[in-house]
């Protein structure tokens, strides 16, 4: 005979089977910071030095199922004869300085609270289990990864809205402002059942998320780009699939440009072959068209280093 809390975990996946949930309900709200620039006017820039600073951080060793990192599916990864297994991955933060505007993240790392007591931060036994949070190892959370930098936080920059990319919200200041992509937050899936009501505790108490307000390429190149500061220094790229609303950015350092990926490819095997991740994926399609995009942005400017979203 099915337990009490049994019966309730069917219910509440039944809820779930029949209405796709939004990641979270927090407002958005669209963002001042940023102005749309073409593709070309971005690219006129990228082979000149530039004045970020970019210190990447693995803040924590995990695992994830490579069927959710590589479409196995793929003709290339069938006759490289791939086949699913836990692959070893890293959590990133980025942290970006510009000389006036001050520091940010990209994405948030990993607190150790979310690793120690996830219970505590309203995430379910569902994404618990299923995220296999046991085998995640914090290396440098993300609390001392902003006391690093010596500096107030500005905001955090998100390539999207995906566990792994807020875990590291409890040790982000309730004042800082969050920047995600167009319809990030408002995206439908059935998985986010799961995860709105964590991601709605998260955002407690924070202000709206605020959407960058991207127009489309005129040059066709990418859905969208956005000067993030006005000054050809760090690039928003609209890279969608993964997600509705995932960016990529793209950061000019004093030793060259430095594009930071995020989800649009999660491994080095996926970037050399052109294989979008697998079931981790919102639009197939579109998660395609993405990577492919930003690869021929690298075969372009081959100076550039590329920084993946989850390996070397």
């Amino acid at each position: 005979m099915l337990r009490k809390s049994g019966l309730l975990f069917i219910g509440a996946l039944a809820v779930a089977v029949l209405s796709a949930c939004s990641q979270t309900s927090h407002p958005s709200t669209p963002a001042s910071l940023g102005k749309p620039v073409s593709s070309s006017a971005m690219e006129a820039l990228i082979d000149k030095p530039g004045p970020i600073e970019v210190k990447t951080v693995a803040s924590a060793d995990w695992v994830a199922d490579l069927s959710g990192l590589i479409n196995l599916k793929d003709p290339q990864a069938v006759q490289a004869g791939l086949r699913d297994h836990e692959e070893p991955i890293h959590i990133y933060t980025h942290l970006v300085k510009h000389p006036t505007q001050g520091f940010y993240m990209v994405d948030t790392g990993v607190s150790k609270r979310f690793v120690e007591d996830p219970k505590s931060l309203g995430v379910g036994w569902v994404v618990r289990n299923f995220a296999k949070l046991d085998k995640m190892q914090v290396r440098e959370d993300a609390a001392s990864a902003i006391k690093s930098q010596g500096g107030p936080l500005k905001g955090v920059l998100m390539t999207h809205l995906h566990l792994d990319h807020i875990s590291g919200m409890p040790d982000i200041p309730k004042d800082v402002p969050f920047y995600t992509g167009p319809g990030e937050a408002a995206e439908k899936k059935f998985e986010n059942s799961f995860v709105e009501g964590m991601e709605d505790a998260f955002f407690e108490g924070r202000p709206a998320i605020r959407e960058f307000q991207f127009t489309r390429d005129p040059d066709g190149k990418f859905e969208g780009v956005i000067d993030v500061f006005g000054d050809g220094s760090l690039f928003a790229i609209l890279t969608p699939g993964h997600t509705a609303g995932h960016v990529s950015y793209l950061a000019r350092t004093p030793d060259g440009a430095v594009l930071l990926t995020g989800d649009a490819c999660h491994t080095r095997w996926g970037w050399e072959h052109g294989v979008e991740p697998g079931s981790f994926t919102f639009d197939r399609d579109d998660e395609r068209n993405s990577l492919l995009a930003l690869r021929s942005l690298s075969e372009r400017h081959p100076k550039m280093a590329v920084r993946l979203g989850h390996q070397p």
